[in-house]
């Protein structure tokens, strides 16, 4: 019984010893493929990058392609793309196995012009991001104030809203100041000021004032004849002759 026990023991501590070589041998493979110069990256792949600069792409992918697999920061990859002001969102897909990489960049659409200060127009996103500069030429609200790259939500609805106007009443009215944003106002060749009140309410009184310029239309009123017109009360519209 005794050569029995001694045996057991002897078998139990070679296991052990051998469990341990195997995993010693896991850490140093493990350590040699992540700080070693093996597993890197052989391919990298960008999807859906529409916009983005060549300098930018370029940037990118060589950032990723000297990067061994099994260090690649995922974070730094996604940081670095979105902050490029046309990407919204950046997902990174690694095949560890085939060493490749593939960023799924999705980008922001330009849905409105929006007049800044300056004599500079911009293209914004559905959530105000600035994303195309140019000098100003077709933005109807203009005098809008922008801060770390955006212009608020209500700016980028009202401006929306400006340009499914009619444009006949476009050609009357061509453009609304909003550089006092609780008062935009709107001024024709004519000498007619209209007052709109709040930016946040525009659409609103746009709204009362495609109203009127049918009944211009029709001949009921001539919006011309008046000196200003006022819609910045609820429920009650102001017009005063000249």
């Amino acid at each position: 019984m005794a050569g029995i026990g001694a045996r057991d023991s002897v078998s139990v501590t070679r296991l052990f010893r051998c469990g341990c070589l195997f995993l010693a041998f896991l850490l140093v493979g493990y350590a040699v493929l992540r700080w070693g110069g093996w597993w890197k990256v052989v391919d990298v792949k960008v999807i859906g990058a529409q916009r983005l600069s060549p300098e930018s792409l370029t940037e990118l992918t060589q950032i990723v392609q000297s990067a061994n697999m099994l260090r690649l920061d995922i974070r730094g990859v996604r940081d670095r793309a979105e902050a490029d002001r046309w990407v919204k969102e950046v997902r990174v897909k690694c095949g560890y196995l085939s060493r490749t990489v593939v960023i799924y960049i999705t980008e922001r659409e330009p849905v409105a012009r929006v007049g800044l200060e300056g004599d500079i127009e911009a293209w914004v996103d559905a959530e105000g991001v600035l994303l195309e500069f140019q000098p100003l030429q077709g933005a109807v609200l203009r005098g809008v104030s922008s801060q770390w790259g955006r212009v608020p939500p209500e700016v980028v609805v009202a401006a929306r809203a400006l340009e499914r106007l009619d444009p006949q009443l476009l050609s009357l009215f061509p453009t609304f100041d909003a550089t006092d944003p609780n008062c935009v106002v709107a001024r024709c060749d004519c000498g007619t000021v209209v007052r709109c009140g709040p930016i946040s309410t525009l659409p609103e009184k746009l709204a009362i004032l495609s109203e009127l310029w049918e009944q211009h239309v029709r001949g009921k009123i001539d919006l011309t004849a008046y000196a200003e017109v006022d819609l910045r009360w609820d429920g009650e519209i102001v017009l005063k002759p000249r």
